[in-house]
Formats: structure tokens, C-alpha cells, sequence
């Protein structure tokens, strides 16, 4: 009886957190296509793609930089070799799920949102550094999907 409560236990902590899909109709429809162009704009590092699905308020790890956030942006990604191209490439290789809802202080999205690498949906994956790069999908009122967070964790 005690190794049977054992496993269930180890059952239940090991499941992925339960994250229901969310969103509109339209923002399902909008994610594939997006995802496979954003993941070759990466791939290619085509900055002018990217340009066009990254937001104004794009955040990411950065110094203190006084140019144009995509420029900058850029730069960063291209120090130590790209470091921050071949990150991005890894996270996003390994997909997205809809993001969870302790982002949000336990409340759900205001808008439809999704996380890459689906690991980062577990909090104690970010509590304990598990996680080096994350990245932020909102699927905004403009009726588009973009990247509005790529950093390193947990800077």
C-alpha cells in the first residue's frame, strides 16, 4: 500500500503542468505559420523578418544600450560568437506550450501567450536556474503573434 501512495505521488509531481489551450480562434489559426517563419528568421538570423515580429516594448537581456532596440538587440544576440542566436535557435527547437498561469499571478492571460522552452512553464524550473534562455509569444490586438521577451534566465 505505501509503494502504491509512493508512485502515485511521484506520478502527480512529475506530470507537466496542466495548461489548458487558450486563446481565440484566430490567434490558433495565426500561431503555425508564425512560428515556422519567426524559427527561420532565427535560423537565417534575417534580421529584417524579424524586425517586423518583434514589438517596440521587445524585452531581452541586454546592457545598457542608447540605440535603436532592434540594432541593439542584434549586437547582442551577435556577441560571443552568437551565443544568443545558437540560444534562441535551442529554445525555440524544442517548441512552445501556452503559457502557464503563475506568470500571471495565478490569473489567466489577457492575452494569448505562449513560452519556449515548454520547461519554463514549470516555476521551479526558473526558481532553481534550470532554464538558461527563455522566450515570450502575445498574440496582440493587431491580430499578430510576436516574440516579446527573449532573455537569458534569470537575469
Amino acid at each position: 500500500m505505501r509503494i502504491s501512495r509512493l508512485a502515485l505521488l511521484f506520478l502527480i509531481l512529475a506530470m507537466p503542468p496542466y495548461c489548458p489551450a487558450q486563446g481565440s480562434p484566430a490567434a490558433q489559426r495565426a500561431w503555425k505559420p508564425f512560428f515556422k517563419a519567426f524559427r527561420q528568421a532565427v535560423e537565417k538570423r534575417d534580421r529584417e523578418a524579424l524586425r517586423k515580429m518583434l514589438p517596440p516594448d521587445f524585452h531581452f537581456s541586454s546592457g545598457h544600450h542608447r540605440r535603436q532596440l532592434s540594432d541593439a538587440v542584434f549586437e547582442y544576440w551577435d556577441e560571443q560568437n552568437g551565443r544568443g542566436w545558437v540560444a534562441f535557435k535551442r529554445a525555440l527547437a524544442l517548441g512552445t506550450v501556452p503559457m502557464a498561469r503563475w506568470w500571471n499571478n495565478g490569473e489567466k492571460p489577457k492575452r494569448s501567450s505562449r513560452v519556449a522552452p515548454p520547461s519554463v512553464n514549470r516555476r521551479i524550473n526558473i526558481d532553481r536556474d534550470r532554464i538558461t534562455w527563455y522566450a515570450i509569444f502575445e498574440f496582440r490586438d493587431d491580430s499578430h503573434w510576436y516574440c516579446v521577451i527573449f532573455k537569458e534566465c534569470c537575469d
